[in-house]
């Protein structure tokens, strides 16, 4: 889960500043524990998180269901340059069971640059790209849901960008630069009904959100984004892909709902593919939380090539232990039943303990 809404990105610990927005902001780095500080400016701070839960069949890729565990740990750095700049650094790596990812320990951001203060950031490495700056508004679920659109079609947190970002009052803005990756994933060409690998020569993706924190629109957030891809040698072209999404509450506190559309093409292909996500839910004082999704992308007008329902129950015993159920229930006919494309209805129950 990668909760990156601006209203909950403003209860995040101040150790991150707008490093955060680049970090996509993973809810357990509101746990960092400041490790090391001296009066030079120089900072570090840790966080993660270890969680046990039972898969069905489907969610583990097994004959039959079981535990797994998993684990994530992540690490934040900052030293002052001189007067408003420092350097600034941030990874986090993940590892699940031996018995289901070999016990490897798999990087999902690392990146290192420089914070100008009020003038943003500027960063190198892997992570998120700038679309996610919109996209995250209903990346709500562990593991569920987040499939209504395009956006991890090049592996989500992707290696060799440059990331820039910049908050300024209820506004933020966010840009990235794609440098020469292959194997960044695969498409399906709707036309010519082939799969094809995706190598990206240059891309870039542009993005803004604004959150309203008073009046009568307080927890109010719109966001925007735009990116575009050169793929090398894909018979299906250049890819660009633009994205608008609204949401309002605090996500974990009170009601949070938010909705996406994105519309996305490539060069060569005759249509338009397009994607709706919304969700839904509410988390009480007691720690009791619920929320409820659904997402539908097609292409054209005619062809659905997913949608499905996501649900989830959760109780947070205390600021660091939950325990959540959820699951996701595949709707309608594929007009291309292939394996990476068949929906299938899956479950998963887990606890989760955060610091």
């Amino acid at each position: 889960m990668k909760i990156f809404t601006p209203a909950y990105r403003s209860g995040f610990s101040a150790v991150f500043g707008i490093a955060a927005v680049l970090a996509a902001a993973v809810p357990e780095a509101a746990f960092a524990a400041q490790v090391y500080h001296n009066e030079d400016g120089t900072d570090l701070s840790v966080f993660g998180r270890v969680e046990a839960r039972y898969m069905d069949k489907t969610s583990r890729n097994e004959r039959k269901g079981g535990i797994e565990g998993r684990t994530r740990l992540g690490v934040a750095a900052s030293s002052k340059i001189v007067s408003g700049v420092k350097a600034v650094a941030f990874g986090e790596w993940e590892v699940a069971s031996a018995t289901s990812q070999n016990g490897k320990w798999n990087t999902r951001y690392a990146y290192t640059g420089f914070d100008f203060s009020q003038y943003g950031t500027l960063v190198f490495g892997q992570g998120e790209s700038a679309r996610y700056l919109a996209a995250g508004f209903t990346d709500v679920f562990e593991d569920a849901g987040f499939h209504g659109q395009n956006y991890p079609m090049l592996g989500e947190r992707q290696e060799g960008q440059v990331m820039y970002a910049l908050a300024v009052g209820g506004y933020t803005l966010s840009a990235s630069l794609q440098t020469p990756n292959r194997g960044m994933g695969r498409y399906f060409d709707h036309d010519r009904q082939v799969w094809q690998d995706l190598d990206v020569n240059l891309g870039f993706a542009a993005a803004g959100t604004y959150n309203w924190t008073d009046g009568l629109l307080d927890g109010l957030a719109f966001g925007i984004s735009y990116d575009w891809y050169d793929n090398e040698h894909s018979v299906s072209g250049d890819r660009h892909d633009f994205g608008v999404a609204f949401s309002y509450g605090h996500l974990g506190d009170g009601l949070y709902t938010a909705v996406q559309y994105s519309r996305e093409k490539f060069k060569s292909e005759k249509h338009h593919s397009t994607g709706w996500e919304a969700v839904g839910g509410y988390t009480f004082e007691c720690g009791l939380g619920f929320m409820l999704g659904f997402g539908y992308e097609g292409y054209h007008f005619d062809r659905a090539e997913n949608s499905y329902l996501a649900g989830q129950i959760s109780y947070d015993f205390n600021p660091s232990l939950k325990l959540y159920g959820e699951g996701e229930l595949g709707l309608g006919r594929l007009d291309y039943p292939l394996p990476e494309t068949k929906q299938h209805s899956r479950y998963e129950i887990g606890l989760m303990y955060s610091f």
